[in-house]
This record gives structure tokens, sequence and C-alpha cells, in this order.
């Protein structure tokens, strides 16, 4: 492996912390989280740092926006999940926190660990993230209504409540327009979603929230990095003669693991290529929500092959 020097970065709101090691020691600088903060880091990185392998927490856009500086500056990044810099933390029994001691906890993460480069999304990609939160936004919005709408006896409170309700779904049905229209245009995610629809089970919508989410594929090296990305990787309790329940990890994006439980629930039933494995699983006495974490798992993988292969789903490899 090339020489790198691993720089940690603690991003907040306003500002950022960063650490680096240099002459036996960290050194500590920090720069304002806006456009002007993240084009002086850049600089600031190719003078004072040689060979710069950035390491932050995923914290949104917050963190985005500093890595997508740092990818078109040719200079390495990495963004990681809060929880494995914690538990890092942890088995350093670090008993201090703040910006600049996890700033250097980062750094010191980055070095032992070597985690994945981050790849940035394309703008279609980042146009479908933003569309598909503000649709789960407005449908979430939706429910609350129309359970308002129930336990609501006022006429004009009603009637308000319906106009509203009509709004919410024109306005729904328009972002699931944009939805097709933006993955219908960008060549790359069309294929994609071709290939991702091609798994019985797998909804539009579904597909839509998955090739928002992910990262590029060829980042994961397996099909089990893919699953516990999403957050469905199995999670066994069991030490001497304890044996705890097995669930999923969920350790990973909420809004991705929901999208393949729903998806899930109609491959359970609707899927006749995995069938036989829910059958398996039915006469090992397996209860249905364990059986419906399994067939979450079975389908990361299933999608990891689709778009790793760029082939469509074969129900004789299922």
């Amino acid at each position: 492996m090339a020489f790198y020097q691993c720089v940690g970065v603690d991003v907040a709101k306003d500002k950022f912390d960063i650490a680096y090691f240099v002459n036996k020691k960290y050194q500590h600088e920090c720069f304002a989280n806006d456009k002007k903060g993240r084009l002086d880091f850049v600089k600031w990185l190719k003078k004072n740092v040689q060979s710069p392998w950035v390491c932050m927490e995923a914290t949104g856009h917050y963190s985005e926006l500093i890595a997508d500086n740092l990818v078109e500056n040719a200079i390495r990044i990495s963004i990681v999940n809060p929880l494995q810099i914690k538990s890092f933390a942890r088995v350093k029994l670090s008993r201090n926190k703040n910006d600049i001691v996890d700033a250097k906890i980062i750094a010191e993460y980055c070095e032992k660990m070597q985690p994945r480069t981050f790849i940035s999304r394309s703008d279609s990609q980042k146009e479908l993230k933003d569309l598909t939160k503000l649709l789960d936004t407005l449908k979430e919005q939706l429910v609350q209504l129309k359970n308002q709408l129930q336990s609501t006896q006022g006429h004009l409170a009603k009637k308000s409540i319906q106009k509203f309700i009509k709004e919410l779904e024109k306005k729904i049905k328009a972002i699931e327009k944009q939805l097709a229209d933006l993955v219908k245009k960008d060549e790359s995610l069309n294929e994609k979603m071709a290939l991702v629809t091609s798994v019985k089970g797998v909804g539009d919508i579904t597909a839509y929230k998955i090739l928002a989410q992910i990262p590029d594929i060829h980042t994961f090296s397996n099909a089990k990095q893919f699953a516990a990305y999403m957050g469905v990787s199995p999670k066994q309790r069991q030490s001497g003669k304890l044996q705890g329940r097995t669930t999923i990890s969920r350790i990973g994006d909420s809004r991705l693991r929901k999208a393949i439980y729903m998806a899930a629930l109609v491959a359970k039933r609707h899927n006749n290529a995995l069938q036989p494995f829910v059958k398996r699983l039915e006469l090992k006495g397996k209860s249905p929500k364990s059986i419906v974490c399994a067939v979450m798992r079975k389908l990361a993988h299933l999608i990891f092959g689709i778009l790793k292969n760029n082939r469509p789903f074969d129900p004789k490899m299922a």
C-alpha cells in the first residue's frame, strides 16, 4: 500500500475540526463549514500534508459536501459509520469527548482500519436521494392527516383536512413522476433501475430509494459487505450456554432498511423463486418476523449480484 498521512475530521454544522499526526504528536486545525472553509481546507491539505487520506463520520450533507470537494481535488477520503468510531474509542478506553479528541480518534481509526474509499454520487443520484426523502416526508404527513381526520368531529376542520389531503396526494403523484422522469433521463440510473426491479417484490419506489442511498456497487468486495451496509446482516447473541435470538444488526441507513423491508414482505409471498427458501425456514420453525428478516438479507445479496454482474434477476440463481 502507498504511503498516506491520515487526517481525521470531526464535522459540525458550522465548523469542522481536523487532527493529523506530525512531529510525533497530533496537531489541530479548524475550518468553517461553508464554501470558503471547504476550499481553504483543500488548499491547506495540499500545502501541509503529504499524500493525505481524510476520514470523517457520516453526518449527512454536512460531511458529503466536504467529501465532494476533496474528491474533485483527487484527495482520498473515507466516510464511516459513527458507530464504528464510537466503538473504536471504547476499545482505546478514551475518557474524553470533544471536537479535537474526536478528530484525533478518527485519524487513528483511519490509520489502523483503512476504511473504504468514498466515491461521490452523481448529480442525478443526489437529486434522487433528495426527492425520495421528500416523498417519505409527504407520505408521513398524509398518514397523520388521515388519522386526524378519523378523530375530527368539527365540520370546518374536517373540510380543511380533506382539502390538505387532496393537495398532498397531488404533490405525492407529482414527486413520483419527477422520480420516474429523472431516472429515465439518466442512462446509468435507468439501466440500474431495470436490473433492480427485475426481482419480483422490488417495486419502483423501493428501487428509487435503494439507488439513491447506496454508493457505487464496486466499492463492496462481496454481498456480505453490501448486506452489512444496508443493516440486514444477522446479529447473534450467544455466550456459553446462553443462546439468544438472532436478529438483524440494524446498523446502517434506516430509510434503506425500511425500503427493503417493504420489498421483503411482497417477495416472501409472491416471488416464486424465493418460495423454497421461505419453506425451508418455516420447516425449521422460524417465526414470521425472522423469515422476513432472512428474505431482506436474501434480497440484499440478490441486488448486489445483479448490479455487480450487470445482469437481470435469474430465478434459477436465487
